[in-house]
């Protein structure tokens, strides 16, 4: 099969960002199938320019490690009124530039990712023109989730559009996929029958995990501290990180914290506050320091003694969560710290080595309780290892995914001969 995925902020390894895209096309190449990938070089997270592009040109075509990507030079941005232009830039120019390429490379399978809507629709009017299979995968839930957070109101003009053109994709794709584990539920109370949805969370390269490259300036970091508390992500009000450094404060001002040391990885909206809490708390057991390609998080996680993740009581979670963070944490056999309460956690729930804490004195005594016990850390680790490898490689996830387009291709190549024989 010959599948094409519109998704606007796909990033590869060697980049800042998640790589679901990348990480499922390498899986499907495996299979046999091919794989081509249009996405902005512009990166989302660090805000810069990825690639080198020839004079007067705005789209390169790249091959990395089998997979296709066809690169686009967008508006940068740094703000709300250029990442409008940004986007509406990279819908006129996928759109344009896959047009040209159907006449040479026409696909089976087309994949239009919303993490904002006008990708999908182009997915949408590309597999159109292509006579190929269309699945709309739906990564957040818009308009949902602004109206549950109470951002706008369903009868908000805004809404009306977004809820619309949510309804038009739903209807005129194949398969719709999602990321959460209850999504599926919201989808089909849109009128969807359930056989149309494939859930297909997010997951993790288990091989990365086993063959890193070492990197010399992440051990320097890494080495410099006794035991090592570490998040990476995004730093934004949804990570919720105030309760980390409430609990780093709470333990550099306890005797006999074994050195515990709290490492920060990424960049965000929230960092520059964080930042300055720890200066007021004087912290000295707490590090920043700004994302790394996606490559090098196995090596630094291999080097930590515990992650942390928050997940906030919100209604962002009414519907689930998928989280790469979580499925890299597990990979790397790392016990994780969550803070969150209990009605939110979902499918994580009675997980081994998944620790609960609600409130920052918990969350303070529970890291303290765990870095002490070594042998819990070992069995633990033995256990997200395989939990995630059963639920969460992205070789069986991408093997699901197969099983429905292949199913969806000789389907529509039945009902294609069928109709020719009727003309």
């Amino acid at each position: 099969m010959k599948i094409w995925i519109f998704n606007h902020y796909s990033t590869t390894p060697n980049h800042v960002g998640g790589t679901r895209h990348y990480d499922l096309a390498y899986e499907l190449i495996k299979q046999g199938h091919e794989v081509t990938i249009f996405a902005s070089s512009f990166n989302h997270f660090q805000k810069k320019e990825t690639i080198n592009y020839e004079q007067n040109s705005f789209s390169k075509k790249v091959n990395v490690n089998g997979v296709n990507y066809v690169w686009m030079k967008t508006v940068k941005y740094n703000g709300t009124l250029k990442r409008i232009l940004n986007i509406l830039d990279y819908a006129k120019k996928a759109y344009k530039i896959a047009k040209k390429e159907i006449h040479n490379n026409r696909p089976d399978i087309v994949i239009g990712s919303s993490i904002h809507p006008l990708a999908a629709f182009i997915g949408y009017r590309i597999s159109k023109k292509a006579q190929a299979t269309f699945y709309f995968e739906e990564r957040d839930l818009w308009p949902q989730t602004f109206v549950d957070f109470g951002k706008i109101s369903e009868n908000n003009l805004i809404s009306k559009f977004l809820y619309s053109l949510e309804k038009f994709l739903y209807d005129r794709s194949d398969k719709i996929i999602v990321l959460f584990d209850k999504a599926s539920d919201y989808v089909a109370s849109r009128n969807i029958e359930k056989n149309k949805i494939i859930y297909l969370p997010n997951g993790v390269n288990i091989e990365n995990y086993y063959n890193y490259k070492p990197d010399k300036d992440i051990l320097k970091l890494m080495n410099s501290f006794k035991y090592k508390v570490v998040y990476t992500g995004s730093h934004g009000i949804a990570n919720h990180l105030e309760p980390l450094i409430e609990a780093a404060n709470l333990l550099q001002n306890k005797e006999g914290n074994v050195d515990i040391h709290f490492i920060l990885v990424g960049n965000g909206l929230e960092k520059p506050k964080l930042i300055e809490i720890a200066k007021k708390y004087s912290l000295k057991n707490v590090t920043f320091i700004d994302s790394v390609p996606k490559e090098k998080i196995p090596f630094l996680l291999s080097l930590a003694d515990l992650s942390f993740i928050s997940i906030k009581k919100s209604p962002l979670y009414k519907w689930g969560f998928s989280m790469n963070k979580l499925y890299d944490y597990m990979a790397s056999g790392l016990p994780i710290i969550m803070y969150s309460s209990k009605d939110v956690v979902g499918n994580l729930k009675g997980v081994y080595g998944v620790n609960l804490s609600e409130s920052y004195n918990d969350l303070a005594k529970d890291i303290l309780t765990i870095s002490y016990d070594e042998m819990y850390k070992n069995s633990a680790g033995d256990s997200l290892r395989e939990f995630v490898r059963k639920s969460y490689s992205w070789d069986k996830l991408a093997l699901k995914l197969e099983s429905h387009m292949l199913e969806d291709i000789n389907l529509d190549h039945k009902l294609k001969t069928r109709e020719s024989k009727r003309n």
